[in-house]
């Protein structure tokens, strides 16, 4: 099995590791991940901007680019000449759930991955404040391990774990995505120079713990694990006439 890791916290990001420890037990398993930390770049390519790559030690590549660049590059070049059976995308560091999907970086790395066509996984953890990224690690191990035993042909999968040690784990759940919205405050500021910025607000994030959401599964104890589609077509549109 080859496997490719990724990220968007960079290739420096302390849950890296970790996961890359766990994914070696189930084969060759490569790193490309940003130079830099590339949070909420969601699903961005860069068109009209060179990528530069180095490898910082065997099998660990940094990408000066976005995560979406990341697996791209490590499918398309002489990284991806093997082809990969797997994409993993984390430990992101802070919990991608809700409307958090469609921002997260985490989230479109393994996205990419999925287009194409190959099984891909986004992982994170809830809190930022001393995350286990040991314990998530090992969680994943499991999960991946029944995923492979069920012989499953195709998947995209979201995963929060909440941070909590894995023996407090309540069990895993399958959810949906449930409702979570960064602040529409737009804060003002002004730098040394008296010059007006802003700040889109980001800290005052609004939760709907609904029964059977992914939020409601973490807030209580549980692993999340979301399958995602890649087909934004509403179906009950296609009825309208016009």
């Amino acid at each position: 099995m080859k496997i490719l890791l990724t990220n968007d916290d960079g290739i420096e990001a302390e849950g890296l590791i970790p996961l890359y420890n766990v994914l070696s037990e189930f084969g060759s398993t490569i790193i490309v991940a940003p130079q830099y930390n590339q949070s909420t770049k969601s699903h961005s390519i860069s068109l009209n901007t060179p990528l530069r790559c180095k490898e910082v030690e065997k099998d660990k590549f940094a990408l000066l680019g976005l995560p979406a660049d990341c697996v791209n590059f490590a499918i398309n070049s002489k990284i991806g000449k093997i082809p990969f059976d797997l994409v993993v995308s984390g430990i992101n560091d802070g919990a991608n759930i809700g409307d958090d999907i469609n921002y997260s970086g985490t989230v479109g790395a393994a996205r990419e991955g999925f287009l194409h066509g190959i099984n891909s996984i986004a992982i994170s953890i809830a809190n930022k404040k001393d995350p286990k990224y040991e314990d998530c690690s090992i969680a994943l191990k499991q999960i991946l391990e029944k995923i492979l035993s069920l012989k499953i042909k195709s998947f995209f999968y979201n995963i929060n774990y909440p941070n909590i040690p894995i023996d407090k784990i309540k069990g895993i759940k399958m959810t949906k995505q449930g409702e979570r919205a960064y602040g529409q405050k737009i804060i003002p500021k002004k730098d040394p120079r008296g010059n007006e910025y802003f700040w889109i607000g980001g800290s005052d994030l609004t939760y709907k713990a609904k029964s059977g959401s992914d939020i409601y599964a973490i807030r209580n104890g549980f692993i999340s694990i979301t399958p995602l589609i890649t087909d934004y077509t509403d179906y009950n549109g296609l009825k309208l006439k016009i």
